[in-house]
């Protein structure tokens, strides 16, 4: 049997990455839709069995119902294409209250679809398919230390580790194993992330033939064997720190026991940074042209920082730039920022030479690097004072 494990997926991380679409939602937010709908519809052509979502469904703990839409409406694909989808909750997801815990994904109208499961608490899912193929899903939601009566970081894990041995347990014996959670891994200190997170040992998960976090925002493969264990990484380029990083979901065969990496084509970011101090009134937005001609922004979203001398910055204006980018081809332009580099002024002595103070002031004017008609202006206005 097939399964598809997409990543965190964080529907309505926007940050400044998106603006206004034609039906009055967001650009980003509709990315983040089209990747997912991408996922899905992989997962119906290849016939897979089940798909699972790491976590982090959405990006805050009470999303707007059309985020929440969103979800359902890919889950609906996956029920209509008798494919089985579990969605587990993530820290993103999850509603500490006085009671315990509430999470928005126990809302979502999917709830009802068939063959659709949405976890809180971790379970063991004994799963056959169609073609007799036979698999033990072990499904870990997050787990927040309160959870535990531990001490520590450690101790807390060790429970965790307990009940994972339990959940193990369940598993029946002589069929593949996959585990699918969104916490991080203990990689080999219980100080790492601020040491204030449940961490689950790869080892712990001994009988298990693939182990898939969510949680961490990069694909990595923590461990090759007994067992492979691989974080996900995030659906989608949350921010402008992922501009390098290719996302992915993760294909698994229980026959074969390959876990393959699936790229997915997720909206390309562009940060850029351009110096231009070396121009001046005369050609800095020919200049900068140029420059923005040199780059690839078709359908990206994009973030420009220029840095010219002070005395350039009545000539250069962001909208301009803007509209330089979108010509173009840039998608969304997130931010133009203007950086000036303040030029020192060389004085010059000789020009205390000259006969009288008019003289003084033309000599020092013509020496400034500005417009002719601007030290025409200024002198004009100096020969009414001065003289």
């Amino acid at each position: 049997m097939k399964v598809v494990i997409c990543g965190d997926t964080h529907i309505g991380a926007v940050f400044g990455l998106g603006g206004s679409n034609k039906k009055g939602g967001n650009t980003r937010v509709d990315d983040y839709e089209k990747t997912l709908n991408y996922i899905v519809d992989y997962s119906i052509n290849k016939k897979v069995d089940m798909f699972i979502q790491t976590g982090d469904a959405f990006e805050t703990r009470n999303p707007a119902p059309e985020h929440m839409d969103i979800m359902s409406r890919a889950i609906k694909k996956l029920s209509m294409a008798n494919i089985t989808s579990v969605i587990i909750m993530g820290n993103h997801d999850y509603i500490r209250n006085s009671d315990g815990f509430t999470s928005a994904i126990t809302t979502l109208a999917a709830k009802d679809y068939p063959n659709v499961r949405l976890l809180t608490e971790p379970d063991v899912i004994k799963f056959d398919n169609r073609t007799g193929g036979a698999a033990n899903v072990v499904l870990l939601p997050y787990r927040d230390r309160r959870m535990y009566p531990g001490k520590t970081t450690k101790e807390d894990s060790e429970f965790y580790e307990l009940g994972l041995k339990t959940l193990l347990s369940r598993c029946d014996d002589g069929i593949p194993t996959v585990a699918v959670g969104h916490n991080f891994f203990f990689t080999g200190s219980y100080g790492d992330y601020g040491g204030t997170e449940i961490l689950a040992n790869p080892e712990a998960f001994s009988g298990c033939d693939l182990v898939v976090m969510g949680h961490y925002h990069q694909f990595k493969r923590v461990r090759h064997t007994n067992p492979v264990a691989i974080y996900t990484g995030s659906m989608e380029k949350i921010n402008f720190g992922d501009e390098s990083i290719d996302k992915f979901f993760v294909e698994y065969d229980t026959t074969t026991k390959k876990a393959a990496a699936i790229k997915v084509p997720s909206r390309q970011l562009l940060d850029v940074s351009i110096d231009l101090t070396e121009s001046d009134y005369t050609s800095v937005m020919n200049d900068i042209e140029k420059e923005i001609e040199k780059l690839d922004l078709k359908d990206k979203i994009t973030r420009m920082k220029l840095i010219i001398k002070d005395r350039m910055l009545p000539f250069v204006r962001k909208s301009d730039i803007e509209k330089i980018m979108y010509a173009s081809g840039s998608f969304y332009v997130s931010r133009v920022t203007i950086e000036a580099v303040f030029v020192r002024v060389v004085k010059d002595e000789n020009i205390l030479n000259q006969k009288d103070n008019f003289s003084i002031l033309k000599a020092f004017v013509d020496s400034q690097d500005m417009p002719e008609d601007e030290k025409l202006d200024i002198m004009s206005e100096a020969k009414k004072i001065i003289t």
